[in-house]
């Protein structure tokens, strides 16, 4: 049985100075990991960081266009009970108590109401049928670990520009 074994392999000395390579080479693996893993976390950080950058400006252009929706429902000629908002222009954060901001609870994820800060103006100086409103939504976006990361912190801006209906 063992000649057999030999014959596939190869001699005895070959057996033995190919244990003697594979020992030589058990600490490349370690320096391949060192080279390889900090360059796999840092990718992985840079895509995370960006995942977060794109949540938080779909959650600001999706904030916009409520506020935008509800404000087009608030001019000059909205039912008394409901009100009619401007055309004052109202610069303020999300954690502002204006009644156009009240939809705009837990639809800002990751992002604290305080730093969100919210421009509506009205376009045409007035808030009647088809006069024009426009709505910003602005936020710095700091990365998840500063300085790691080839770039600082940078605005998202989400903007809606709606026609008043009533």
């Amino acid at each position: 049985m063992m000649l057999t074994f030999f014959t596939t392999i190869g001699s005895p000395d070959r057996v033995c100075r190919y244990r003697r390579a594979r020992r030589s080479r058990r600490g490349a693996s370690a320096v391949e990991a060192a080279i390889a893993l900090p360059m796999f976390l840092w990718i992985l950080l840079a895509m995370l960081d960006l995942g977060i950058a794109v949540l938080r400006h779909n959650a600001l252009s999706d904030a916009a266009q409520r506020t935008g929706r509800a404000v087009a429902l608030h001019g000059s000629l909205a039912p008394q009970r409901s009100g009619s908002w401007g055309p004052e222009a109202i610069q303020t954060t999300a954690a502002g108590d204006e009644p156009m901001l009240a939809n705009l609870q837990n639809k800002l994820p990751t992002m604290p109401a305080d730093d969100v800060a919210i421009e509506v103006s009205w376009l045409d100086a007035a808030n009647g049928p088809n006069d024009r409103v426009q709505i910003q939504f602005r936020f710095t976006h700091e990365p998840i670990v500063p300085g790691v990361l080839p770039w600082a912190a940078f605005e998202l801006q989400a903007t809606t520009t709606m026609t008043i209906v009533n």
